[in-house]
């Protein structure tokens, strides 16, 4: 186990000698978005490194003509654009005033760091530094439920300090990492059972943060990758099922009672009243919604009562991305927001043009799967949490813009190749299929 994990991480180094400045500029975002050494270790927290890398990065990419805009792109600007006509309509401006660059930021961030990788070797490399630093996440969250003995807290896991620091929005990382790193350990075959702890300890981590919504999402991802793997079958259903015994047996009973009073209870009643609110506020305002980052305002003036005395003092979120989205932006907006799901999804496989079994195919199949149900898991857990403007979709939207991209430029080198090969049908075996896009 210990010599395969040796080879890899020597591999590994191996290919990240040589990559070009915008790759290494893609890099440092990941590791500064999610290892977050700038805030760890307070020092570094003197200059806007993230800013700066992103700048860099623009500048290296006009500068090679590297930066490429696609339809996706589109997209997420005009979603920025409708929030920010929204916030300059906003019944609440003060409000909506504040932090209104962040759609703009999101959709920026989408178009840098799709644009940062041109080969499938540096999409894999940037996977593995991604889920290195979700691993640094992981295995603090399942060592703290370890140190509780594996018991329940309200508070669930806090997460590092910035998006992720809530235990709800923790969890939901953590259930979108296990979900999505499992294709593509499965593509690799390796023998090292050691990148298992990956998933495990991420899954711990939602098991320990006591979200609802985490969880949920988590079962929904799982159920995905069973149903694409052909994977329900009686036997596997039974193992499913001894499975999930297990986990049931082990929750906490104060987990368990959450679960068996999830629609009852003063947390679901007072949601269900958010979502009604959030529907009402979107037939009144249907065009830009009641504004940009509002709902909590809104509802805390004209439709607290219906909470009775539950949290008559606090100003709540809508607690459901989709309600949240149509409330504050409007039904334009909303429709934007469903869209940005579906340019991640994609439901037809590679291999139904493709018959032959070329690496970098069979891991863009692979990473079709992982990112397929890596958007499920976050659809159901955004259904119960406030996440329009977390990173997650965006991230998410900038990986499928480079798998679209690279299954695209292969297929039109099958399609070159195939017009080539009929043009002069003698020179059979000529052409081989190559496996990297330039």
């Amino acid at each position: 186990m210990f010599s395969v994990l040796k080879e890899d991480l020597k591999a590994f180094r191996q290919g990240l000698k040589g990559q070009d400045l915008i790759f290494y500029l893609g890099l440092t975002f990941i590791v500064l978005y999610y290892l977050r050494p700038q805030v760890i270790i307070p020092g570094l927290d003197i200059i806007p490194w993230l800013q700066i890398t992103i700048i860099v990065g623009f500048l290296a990419m006009i500068r090679h003509s590297r930066l490429k805009f696609t339809r996706t792109h589109l997209l997420v600007f005009l979603f920025a654009t409708l929030a920010w006509l929204s916030a300059m309509n906003s019944l609440y401006p003060y409000i909506s005033s504040q932090g209104m660059s962040a759609p703009f930021i999101f959709a920026l961030e989408v178009l840098f760091l799709s644009n940062c990788v041109r080969n499938v070797k540096q999409l894999q490399l940037l996977l593995i530094v991604f889920f290195l630093c979700i691993f640094k996440m992981s295995f603090f969250g399942a060592r703290v439920w370890a140190g509780r003995g594996f018991g329940f807290t309200e508070w669930g896991i806090q997460g590092p300090p910035g998006f992720f620091q809530n235990s709800g929005e923790f969890s939901l990382l953590m259930a979108i990492s296990a979900v999505m790193s499992i294709p593509l350990i499965l593509y690799m075959k390796s023998k090292a059972k050691i990148y298992w702890l990956l998933p495990l300890t991420a899954i711990m981590t939602v098991m320990g943060a006591s979200s609802r919504g985490g969880q949920l999402a988590l079962l929904v991802g799982v159920i995905y990758l069973l149903l694409v793997y052909k994977k329900i079958s009686v036997r596997y259903l039974l193992y499913t099922t001894v499975l999930l015994a297990v986990v049931w047996t082990f929750l906490p009973e104060a987990q368990k009672a959450r679960f068996e009073t999830a629609g009852s209870d003063q947390t679901s009643t007072a949601r269900l009243n958010y979502w009604e609110a959030g529907i009402d506020m979107a037939q009144n305002h249907p065009l830009l919604g009641v504004g940009f980052r509002t709902f909590p305002e809104h509802y805390h003036r004209y439709y607290k009562e219906s909470d009775g005395s539950y949290l008559l003092n606090r100003k709540e979120v809508a607690h459901n991305s989709l309600i949240e989205v149509v409330a504050t932006l409007g039904i334009p907006a909303l429709i934007l927001y469903v869209m940005f799901h579906l340019s991640v999804f994609s439901g037809r496989s590679l291999f139904k043009k493709n018959k032959d079994s070329e690496a970098d195919l069979v891991f863009l199949e692979s990473f079709r799967v992982s990112l397929n149900g890596a958007v499920l898991t976050y659809f159901a857990g955004a259904f119960f949490m406030s996440l329009a403007f977390y990173p997650f979709i965006y991230f998410l939207m900038a990986m499928a813009i480079i798998r679209v991209r690279f299954t695209r430029e292969r297929e039109r080198k099958v399609r070159v190749q195939n017009r080539t090969f009929r043009a002069n049908p003698l020179r059979r075996g000529t052409f081989k299929s190559t496996n990297r896009p330039t």
